[in-house]
C-alpha cells in the first residue's frame, strides 16, 4: 500500500500559480529569464514551431510536481515483522593483529591462517543461531565495534 509520509506537503502544488496570481508582474525588458547552462540553452529555445519539445513551462511544473511529491516522501508500506523475542544476546570479538596472518591452523585437510580459521569457525557459528542477537568487534591496535548487537546475522558474517 503506498502512503505518504508527510501528505500536507501535497498542499505546496499550486504555490507557484497563486504566487504568480497574488504577486504583480514584472516588466522585463524583452528578454525572458534563462538559466546560464548550454544544455538547457537548446531546452528553453523550444518555443520554435520546427522543433519538437516540451516547452520550458511544462519543464517548470513537471520538476515542481516530482518536487512536491518527493517531499511528501512516498512509501510503500507492508505487514509489520516481529523479531523474534526470545534469545540470546552474544557479542563477537576477533583478534585481527599480525599475529592472525601466521598460518598453522587446519581446515578441511589444509593449512591455513588464523583469520581464515576464525571467519569459517564464525560463519558457521552464526547459521546456527537463529533468534540469537549478534554483534561484531574487531580489534588490532584500537577495538572498532562493526556491528551493533543485530537480528541480521549476514549482516555480521
Amino acid at each position: 500500500m503506498m502512503a505518504f509520509a508527510w501528505p500536507w506537503l501535497l498542499l505546496a502544488l499550486p504555490l507557484p500559480w497563486l504566487l504568480a496570481w497574488w504577486l504583480p508582474a514584472r516588466a522585463y525588458s524583452g528578454t525572458r529569464l534563462r538559466l546560464p547552462h548550454p544544455g538547457l540553452q537548446a531546452l528553453w529555445q523550444s518555443d520554435t514551431p520546427s522543433r519538437r519539445g516540451i516547452r520550458p513551462r511544462w519543464w517548470a511544473v513537471l520538476i515542481w510536481a516530482l518536487l512536491c511529491l518527493a517531499a511528501a516522501r512516498p512509501q510503500s508500506l507492508g505487514e509489520a515483522v516481529q523479531p523474534p523475542r526470545s534469545g540470546r544476546n552474544l557479542m563477537l570479538v576477533v583478534d585481527l593483529s599480525g599475529s592472525m596472518g601466521q598460518a598453522d591452523m587446519r581446515l578441511g585437510g589444509r593449512v591455513v591462517d588464523r583469520l581464515t580459521a576464525v571467519k569459517a569457525v564464525v560463519g558457521d557459528f552464526l547459521q546456527r543461531r537463529v533468534g540469537d542477537r549478534v554483534g561484531l568487534v574487531v580489534f588490532g591496535d584500537r577495538a572498532y565495534a562493526i556491528t551493533p548487537l543485530t537480528f541480521d546475522r549476514h549482516a555480521v558474517g
